[in-house]
């Protein structure tokens, strides 16, 4: 086989973007999670009193 009739090997590579899709936004839906919850809390001690 002559260098001729091979073909040049082409190696691709992917990009690779970290966290593309998470921006940090999950402790918002916990912290208004948690002040409903004390919301909630209050207006019940309060009703009761």
């Amino acid at each position: 086989m002559s260098d001729e009739s091979l073909a040049p090997i082409i190696i691709k590579r992917k990009k690779v973007v970290a966290g593309d899709g998470h921006h940090g936004g999950a402790w918002k839906v916990a912290y208004a999670d948690f002040v409903t919850a004390m919301m909630a809390f209050f207006l019940l001690m309060w009703l009761l009193n």
